[in-house]
């Protein structure tokens, strides 16, 4: 009998996600977004928050604060995720994702991991 690792038991655990461009459960974006600590900002509940809700969001009309409004497509998602002041919810401070969140500390495979997992929360 074989007996596993911490290491390799975490190994298969997160195999079992699934890679990012083909997890539609979002599991592996929940993670990441308990990880980088998106949850601390953005609930996946519909409640209010720091930053906006993540219930939703995904294919929704986004009202800018310049006045604009978008739709939450994939596009929108992942330049709110690596450029956040590109385009700033109406009625949230801009500039206060980049505190922490830094360039580059998201890597493509975490954003549509992440991404996935938005689409998931309707």
């Amino acid at each position: 009998m074989r007996v596993l690792t911490g290491a390799a038991l975490a190994g298969l655990l997160l195999a079992g996600c699934g890679d990012a461009a083909t997890d539609t459960s979002g599991e592996r974006g929940r993670i990441i977004a308990m990880e980088k600590g998106c949850v601390n900002c953005h609930s996946s509940d519909g409640s209010k928050s720091v930053g906006p809700t993540w219930k939703g969001l995904a294919g929704s009309r986004v009202d800018l604060a310049d006045g604009t409004s978008v739709v939450a497509d994939d596009a929108y998602l992942r330049e709110s995720m690596l450029d956040p002041s590109a385009k700033t919810v109406d009625g949230f401070n801009p500039g206060l994702m980049e505190t922490v969140i830094k360039p580059d500390s998201l890597s493509e495979r975490d954003v549509r991991a992440l991404i996935a997992y938005v689409k998931t929360l309707r």
